[in-house]
């Protein structure tokens, strides 16, 4: 088997701080990757000033495009790499540096996957009340298509979606014509999809990845707003046509993929409510037919009693203070 190749893909906006760590950590792999891909997406710091210390370096591109988001940004990328493999790292995040050696072993040990998933861990940027999620899989080894890896990782509470803790062959996205839709939470979007479209994934439980926790300006710090319920209606409105058009591909992962959906619909009730955004009743009402999920209408009465007694909560807390 030839050696196979892997282009990382890193879309850039305004982390003029933290992204000349991140490229260290690519220019510091003992197997380098056959490309890398940086695209500044339209910053409005020094970011592009950092990238052009990496200019010169064999095999890498620096790009400069006018802001069109996470996203788009990555589709692009994806769009103009050469190599059979592409990862995407985030710019504010860095990686071990035997990543891309070890992807190449595992590459060749399993006869080229469809996708390879491996842990990450966090590091607190400065003082944040985030919860750690779980970037960790416990699971190991090699799953085909129909053998219930998102019920696995389901049960295991280790389906976090993240692009930056898996490669993927670039076959995978351009046959099934998948790309990062625009909005706020791109990585759901796509992870469980491929899970689904991939016909062998390999799961590792070693740890690659660095994640960093409470940056000023990430997209998990920021208050949920109006734009969080359009792009959370918009993830629901994407898994339901998913799951009917790929009906038989999800098939023996029906549960889970039910289960994933009735929680989109409870924190997107959530939101709607907390930033007083009109819900989507007829969405919803799709969304309990296809879950099948008795419980459902319970727990959305509970998400509405819970906002409610919080706002009278606060009501009296304001009386009394006048």
């Amino acid at each position: 088997m030839e050696r196979p190749t892997i282009t990382i893909i890193i879309p850039v906006y305004n982390v003029e701080k933290y992204v000349n760590e991140t490229l260290l950590s690519i220019k510091n792999q003992i197997s380098q990757p056959n490309e890398v891909i940086v695209i500044d997406d339209g910053s409005t710091d020094g970011s592009f000033n950092i990238l052009d210390n990496f200019r010169d370096l064999q095999g890498w591109k620096i790009i400069q495009t006018p802001n069109q988001g996470l996203g788009l940004t990555r589709n692009f990328g994806r769009s103009i790499a050469k190599s059979e493999y592409i990862y995407f790292l985030d710019s504010d995040d860095t990686i071990n540096n035997n990543l891309i050696y070890h992807m190449r072993k595992i590459i060749h040990q399993y006869n080229k996957p469809d996708m390879i998933l491996f842990s990450g861990e966090c590091f607190v940027d400065k003082f944040t009340n985030n919860k750690k999620p779980n970037l960790k899989f416990t699971l190991q080894g090699e799953y085909f298509r129909g053998s219930k890896l998102i019920t696995k990782l389901t049960k295991k509470k280790e389906t976090l979606p993240q692009a930056s803790r898996y490669i993927t062959k670039v076959e995978l996205w351009s046959k099934n014509k998948l790309s990062y839709p625009k909005g706020i939470a791109e990585d759901e979007a796509v992870f469980f999809p491929l899970l689904a479209l991939s016909e062998s994934t390999v799961v590792i439980p070693e740890i690659y990845y660095k994640y960093r926790l409470g940056r000023p300006g990430s997209i998990t710090l920021r208050e949920p707003n109006a734009e969080h319920a359009s792009d959370f209606l918009n993830r629901i409105n994407f898994s339901m046509e998913f799951m009917t058009i790929k009906s038989d591909l999800i098939r023996a992962d029906l549960s889970a993929w039910r289960y994933r959906l009735a929680r989109k619909g409870l924190n997107y009730i959530s939101i709607c409510l907390k930033t007083k955004t009109p819900i989507a009743w007829i969405t919803i009402f799709i969304l309990f037919y296809k879950t099948k999920s008795l419980s459902f209408p319970f727990k959305l009465l509970w998400r509405f009693l819970r906002y409610f007694l919080k706002v009278f909560s606060n009501v009296n807390i304001k009386k009394n203070d006048y």
